[in-house]
């Protein structure tokens, strides 16, 4: 297990409870970017969505995402420390995700998330998000969000 100091391993936790959070309101794209740098990468290739560079590209897709979907559910549990050096560190989770879209369809999915922060004069912010499936996606998940 990665050496972390406690309340630098909560800081972590709570960026990503946070995102949780703000992707689950479906409004204020704002509130969610303020989580990440400015640079931040965003790697969703893994299950079929889109790589993002900052956060012109995020907002975009995060806009569209809240106009598609009419609820949203994240639940995220079993956070692990894999990198710490100080002034960053890597953390994953693992999420089940639930989507009702707008036009009907519904999603799930049983992702973990890596999330890879940086200290910053604000507080810890996240510097590259990326996520792999752990189990087969559903197909809606590409009718849902496939055209971004």
């Amino acid at each position: 297990m990665i050496n972390m100091p406690l309340e630098d391993r909560t800081a972590l936790q709570d960026l990503m409870i946070a995102y949780c959070y703000a992707v689950d309101r479906l409004e204020h794209v704002d509130e969610l970017l303020a989580l990440f740098t400015e640079d931040a990468v965003l790697d969703f290739s893994a299950i079929g969505l889109p790589l993002m560079n900052g956060h012109g590209e995020m907002r975009k897709f995060y806009e569209s995402v809240f106009k598609d979907m009419t609820h949203h559910a994240h639940y995220i549990t079993n956070f692990r420390p894999i990198r710490y050096d100080g002034n960053s560190g890597a953390m994953t989770a693992y999420v089940i995700g639930i989507g009702h879209s707008k036009d009907g369809n519904e999603v799930t999915v049983n992702v973990q998330y890596t999330f890879e922060a940086i200290r910053t004069a604000a507080g810890w912010k996240c510097q590259r998000y990326s996520m792999f499936s752990m189990l087969p996606l559903p197909g809606s998940l590409a009718e849902i969000h496939g055209e971004r």
